[in-house]
């Protein structure tokens, strides 16, 4: 490591300090479908969980069901956990975007299914949406109170929502899994970016209507642009570069080490010529350790720095 980069990595774990946040609600309407995430931070959890508001939208038009939808998603962004479904009809406020444009929505009898995990499968969300407007009737009958922390949820049974996971996906749904929803993103026009068809996501690099597919995989964690390169972690630990101008792959696959003790999106910043920082925080023997490592784009290579208490 030359001594240029050791004098940034210094500079870099100097501490500095955090203030306080709060988590906050980001919400989307499609049609007749609410679809709404509680989180703490930006991240790419937001924007599938918006591709599966529109992939819901499709499934009600498919059915001719037309009254409201709530999908509610509890973002457990602090550990790595496999969702928790209810399942009900109720009645209950909606907040739209906490903060200097909040507006609450309150809609009556509405199809609500609340999830908590620290990512959400699009397949199993369609399951229990397809199951909860055949049989909209019968929930209303069975579903019972239950109480989370502050909140009291109607739900039917946890073991009928396991049984719904489990069943076989149907011919509806496989009609919805063809459909192709592109990553949201405001004026995109050209470059990469994703779509999901087929319960994979498919990273593609578009240039003038023509769209190159450059990888496949079953999930994203995170998608990060800088400049002309994008940093995709297909998990929290898994690392792949691409680069705009090359219009493919530059780097190998990289493993971060402790990368699943993070619970914040990466900071990436660049810190000059072809050359950035990729920094996270996490807890070790009950402190919080920096950890930053450095990519050079030139060589397509990652650095690996050094780890600091804080």
């Amino acid at each position: 490591m030359t001594k240029n980069l050791l004098i940034i990595l210094t500079l870099l774990l100097i501490p500095i300090t955090v203030s306080a946040h709060k988590d906050f609600w980001v919400s989307k309407r499609y049609g007749n479908v609410t679809s709404r995430i509680k989180t703490g931070y930006g991240y790419e959890e937001i924007r599938k969980v918006q591709i599966i508001g529109k992939l819901a939208e499709q499934l009600a038009l498919k059915s001719d069901y037309t009254e409201p939808i709530l999908l509610d998603f509890d973002h457990a962004y602090t550990g790595n956990s496999n969702s928790t479904y209810y399942l009900g009809v109720d009645d209950q406020e909606i907040t739209y975007n906490h903060g200097a444009n909040e507006q609450k929505i309150l809609i009556k009898k509405k199809i609500v299914i609340y999830q908590i995990g620290s990512s959400f499968n699009i397949i199993n969300t369609l399951k229990m949406l397809e199951y909860s407007i055949k049989n909209r009737t019968k929930i209303e009958v069975e579903q019972k109170p239950i109480k989370r922390w502050k909140r009291t949820i109607n739900s039917i049974d946890k073991n009928k929502t396991i049984d719904i996971l489990k069943s076989p996906e149907t011919e509806l749904i496989n009609s919805i899994k063809n459909t192709k929803i592109y990553r949201p993103e405001k004026d995109f026009k050209s470059g990469f970016t994703y779509f999901w068809k087929n319960d994979r996501y498919n990273i593609v690099f578009v240039e003038e209507s023509n769209e190159k597919t450059i990888t496949t995989s079953t999930n994203i964690y995170d998608f990060e642009k800088r400049d002309n390169i994008v940093f995709v972690f297909k998990t929290p630990s898994k690392l792949i570069v691409h680069e705009t101008s090359k219009k493919e792959i530059i780097s190998k696959k990289y493993r971060i080490r402790n990368a699943s003790k993070n619970y914040k999106p990466y900071k990436i910043s660049k810190i000059g010529d072809n050359m950035y920082t990729i920094s996270f925080s996490y807890y070790y023997r009950r402190r919080r350790k920096k950890q930053i490592l450095i990519f050079d784009q030139t060589k397509g290579r990652l650095i690996r720095g050094r780890n600091k208490y804080l």
